[in-house]
């Protein structure tokens, strides 16, 4: 009996012991749970704001920037100083509605506001919203009309609301949609259930990719086709919850080329219980919150260099064009030269064929972003040796290290003081000149003993064996620099926008001052005649070598050989 009791006493501390051990388990899984839940919450909550911190940047920059360039420019014109406050005034705008929409979303979900319906004609409300559009659309040359299968639906429905959602659907279409083409907005009764309004917005503009369909309505998701436009990827986040919170639901569809058509389905009914006050249109005036775009000004921005303007020439690529206007106002127009462009295919383009002294970019931009753009530059033999300066509002560690990682040679965060962009540009471009100034003279007398270091790589290299070519080449009177492009694997205008760029010296220039450099070389060192010296240049014209040669030192080949220096150097030779 005692056995018995031991043993029934055993298993009973045996299961005590393994409930404990279970419920020890459940407990460490379910905190586990919890610490991962907590830590995308806290991953979540910390992307957002960071990207709200982005958002907030820009605007921020060309307020505060364009703000202290007009207190500070003495030589101010009324046209540009318009221009200053109409990118004050638009930027303002935009922030003004990047705080509202996160208002509204953080309104929304906590539940803290006050809906005030209405009963009346929504088609007629729907057709009065679409028409304050027109006159923008129009503007863009773009075609917007309203359609509806019926003049009237009456329901009760929330002003504000519909109107957000218009804003956002019909904004966005005439948005990143080209001149030319057309919107349309139509309202129909649901075939499948007639207590359903169904509203479209639909464009024949661009489209959108597949893959980015399920993430346009992520909190400051923008499609990366689009990121030249205006636009904080709030708006149809804000557009979901609206449409939800009307007990509706929004589906989009679009196909590349063909275009983009938005669908919201709303509920038909009147409440029963509650009379709201009757909407009539002449209750309000409805006027949509869309920015207009700044156009880019002519007389600020360059289209082409000329060969005869001795103006330093920065290319910028910035997708917010004001932001744009801030940078051009801090490089004076008599210095510098500035052309401009909105995104990294259009800046690959441009920089090849102008050659700029140096390179400003965004890195957030459409069809190519500034990183890639870097990556492009820098694999050019062509314009490898252009410096490249990214200014972002993306101000992560991270993000500086990719940055100068991908080849650029300095990173200025957003928002940024106008001294010390001009002055980093201004010392860059010094520190550039100063090593093209060595290595051209080094390099043109002893290209074989030019020690590359890492800093001029790309442009000195390239220098380095054009010239060696020459060397090669340099008793041949046929030499032209047709031969010395074809040798270089590249055509004869983009060897004289390289060398121009590197030396200050197109092409035929520069053979001429290396077969110069060379003579020099032989009337110190050989005993030769002028002739043979001539000719060992490829210059059998003897009243032509002599004709250069003195343009050059300054000098006849017979004065340059009794120079001092010339009578040493032969002095050392012979007693070596």
């Amino acid at each position: 009996m005692i056995m018995i009791k031991e043993h029934f006493t055993f298993i009973l501390l045996i299961s005590i012991f393994a409930l404990m051990i279970v419920f020890l388990i459940i407990a460490y899984i379910e905190k586990s749970k919890n610490i991962r839940t907590l830590k995308q919450i806290e991953q979540i909550r910390s992307e957002i704001f960071t990207k709200i911190t982005h958002e907030f940047r820009t605007p921020l920059t060309t307020i505060l920037g364009l703000s202290r360039q007009m207190r500070e420019m003495k030589d101010l014109n009324s046209s540009h100083s318009h221009a200053f406050l109409s990118a004050i005034e638009r930027q303002g705008k935009n922030l003004s509605i990047l705080v509202n929409q996160l208002l509204d979303i953080s309104n929304f979900q906590s539940e803290i506001r006050t809906i005030e319906w209405k009963t009346g004609n929504i088609v007629s409300y729907i057709s009065m919203v679409t028409e304050s559009f027109v006159i923008l659309a129009r503007g863009k040359d773009i075609d917007l009309k309203f359609f509806s299968k019926e003049n009237e639906i009456e329901t009760d429905f929330v002003p504000d609301y519909v109107s957000k959602i218009l804003n956002n659907l019909v904004g966005n279409a005439i948005k990143y949609c080209d001149p030319g083409t057309k919107i349309y907005v139509m309202t129909e009764r649901s075939e499948k259930d007639r207590k359903k309004l169904i509203i479209k917005v639909i464009d024949n503009g661009c489209g959108i990719k597949k893959e980015d369909l399920p993430k346009i309505f992520n909190l400051f998701y923008r499609i990366p086709e689009h990121n030249d436009k205006e636009g904080n990827g709030v708006g149809l986040t804000l557009t979901k919850q609206l449409v939800e919170i009307l007990g509706g639901a929004i589906e989009v569809d679009s196909e590349i080329e063909k275009g983009t058509t938005f669908q919201v389905t709303l509920p038909i009914a009147l409440n029963e219980k509650v009379l709201y006050t009757h909407w009539k249109p002449n209750n309000e005036k409805h006027e949509n919150s869309i920015v207009q775009p700044v156009e880019k000004s002519s007389d600020m921005f360059a289209e082409t260099i000329y060969e005869n303007d001795t103006r330093k020439t920065i290319l910028l690529v910035e997708d917010n064009k004001d932001i744009a206007l801030y940078i051009r106002s801090i490089f004076p127009k008599e210095s510098y030269n500035i052309m401009y462009c909105t995104n990294g295919i259009d800046a690959l383009n441009i920089a090849t064929t102008s050659k700029p002294d140096i390179i400003l970019t965004d890195i957030i931009m459409p069809k190519k972003n500034g990183i890639e753009l870097i990556k492009n530059i820098k694999e050019s033999p062509l314009i490898n040796h252009i410096p490249v300066v990214i200014i972002s509002a993306k101000t992560r560690d991270e993000d500086v290290y990719e940055g100068l990682k991908s080849g650029a040679e300095l990173y200025i965060k957003k928002p940024f003081q106008p001294e010390e962009l001009k002055l980093k540009v201004d010392n860059l471009l010094s520190s550039r000149d100063i090593i093209i100034e060595k290595f051209t003279r080094t390099v043109i007398q002893e290209p074989k003993n030019v020690d590359v270091t890492e800093d001029s790589s790309t442009d000195m290299e390239f220098l380095r064996l054009a010239t060696d070519i020459i060397y090669k080449e340099m008793k041949n009177p046929d030499f032209t620099p047709t031969l010395l492009a074809k040798q270089l694997a590249i055509s004869v205008s983009q060897l004289n926008k390289k060398l121009n760029t590197i030396t200050g010296y197109p092409s035929s220039n520069y053979i001429l001052q290396v077969k110069l450099s060379n003579a020099k070389k032989l009337l110190i060192n050989d005993n030769k005649t002028i002739g043979e010296i001539a000719a060992d240049c490829g210059i059998f014209d003897l009243n032509y070598f002599s004709r250069v040669f003195k343009k050059q030192t300054g000098l006849t080949p017979s004065q340059f050989r009794k120079l001092p220096n010339y009578n040493n150097t032969r002095q050392m030779s012979k007693l070596n």
